[in-house]
């Protein structure tokens, strides 16, 4: 039987002169995981009120993973069941209890409301201030391993109409599983509250927000003073921040720029997905920066969008990809029951909506792509990228220059 530590490496993976092998160690050494085996079964009880008298828990302490923030364990019950405990390796402060709370919010949600594939949080502590020492979070085991590269160079041919429904179904139920401002979830302390939309953590405007145009454009001008900033005077780079303000009015959809909007998991690509040896779709994982945010941004995923320098023979499985997604969205939304945004059971649901296949279809759902995925060092390539996509032959960057090459931005 398949176990999450067969493919855990523990320390071999961390140079042993680095902070995080200090912290990990000491992690190791010091929390008191017999409490932490037995606040296993507790909770395995709470979930399986029939679970066998007999029913032990055990952690292997040799046979872990980790991550930036933390270390993942194996909780291995006799009974050949298995669920995993992330730990974090760094002290959390509040903004961290508040984003680990988020985000299991979101885990809760998607759980109870969609079909996505996801673990199920059975249990979690935040507090340090307990006999394990650490905070801690329960949560089930999907199976499953994440692919070496991108999904469509890497998955065989013949699966990828397979993988292209499965993919479309998670943005299909995350499409109809809206909100009604921009923000990241919540419910309480424990978890167990009504949802409601709080502050972003990383946003130039941490809202809630109301709009799109608002998403859109704090962060779009944010970035901006940060790549003037470093390139003073210059015209190729103004000119380029120009583009990439002026690409709003082509990313922004008009009949949703105030919701409803959906949930986003943000950072969907390969890594963030589990599949079996027959291309089964296991899970989607980690779900921290995940929150309501426009429909524009859940078009945006890296597995469906081409790399303009490439040749034909690694761009066209790609859009072959990216078209039977398409096609499969299109198919699911016309069978999909509108609801009213979780956060407000009261607002009708529009019948009307540009919908996600449309949008995704277009020209638009690049730019946004290459709006969003540009950081400000690589904003230089982004702004000629996106002119390209916007104005083809018939203006040239010798031309944006002269217009905006001088310009204030602000």
């Amino acid at each position: 039987m398949e176990r999450p530590s067969d493919h855990w490496q523990g320390f071999a993976t961390i140079s042993s002169d680095s902070d995080k092998y200090k912290r990990i160690q000491l992690l190791l050494s010091s929390a008191n995981f017999e409490y932490l085996t037995t606040r296993g079964i507790e909770s395995r009880r709470r979930h399986q009120p029939d679970l066998p008298s007999h029913v032990k828990c055990s952690v292997n302490l040799t046979h872990f993973t980790s991550g930036f923030n933390n270390v993942v364990l194996e909780l291995a019950f006799s009974d050949n069941i298995y669920w995993i405990a992330r730990i974090p390796h760094l002290a959390l402060d509040d903004g961290d209890k508040t984003s680990m709370l988020s985000e299991i919010a979101t885990m809760r949600i998607i759980k109870q409301h969609t079909t996505v594939p996801i673990p199920q949080v059975f249990d979690f502590e935040l507090s340090a201030d307990q006999p394990f020492g650490y905070p801690y979070v329960f949560m089930e085991f999907l199976g499953g391993l994440t692919l070496p590269n991108g999904l469509a160079g890497t998955i065989p041919h013949q699966y990828h109409t397979k993988v292209a429904r499965q993919l479309a179904n998670v943005f299909t139920e995350l499409q109809y599983l809206t909100f009604s401002r921009i923000g990241r979830l919540w419910c309480g302390e424990d978890g167990d509250q009504p949802v409601e939309i709080i502050s972003m953590a990383w946003h130039s405007s941490p809202g809630p927000l109301e709009t799109s145009l608002e998403y859109f454009y704090n962060e779009r001008q944010s970035e901006n003073r940060e790549i003037i900033a470093m390139h003073p005077d210059d015209p190729d780079w103004l000119t380029a921040c120009w583009v990439l303000k002026t690409a709003l009015t082509h990313i922004t959809i008009e009949d949703r720029v105030r919701g409803p909007f959906p949930l986003c998991h943000l950072d969907l690509h390969y890594g963030n997905m589990l599949f079996d040896n027959e291309y089964n779709l296991t899970g989607i994982i980690d779900w921290s920066s995940a929150q309501a945010a426009p429909l524009e941004q859940l078009s945006v995923c890296p597995e469906l969008v081409t790399f303009p320098s490439a040749p034909d023979e690694v761009n066209r499985p790609i859009t072959g990809l990216k078209k039977l997604v398409v096609e499969s969205i299109r198919e699911m939304e016309r069978d999909k029951e509108k609801r009213p945004p979780l956060d407000n059971l009261e607002c009708p649901p529009h019948p009307s909506l540009t919908t996600l296949s449309t949008y995704m279809a277009s020209k638009s759902a690049e730019v946004t792509h290459r709006q969003y995925m540009a950081s400000p060092r690589g904003s230089l390539w982004a702004g000629k990228r996106i002119a390209k996509l916007i104005y083809g032959d018939s203006v040239t960057w010798e031309q944006l220059r002269e217009v905006y090459g001088t310009m204030p931005l602000f």
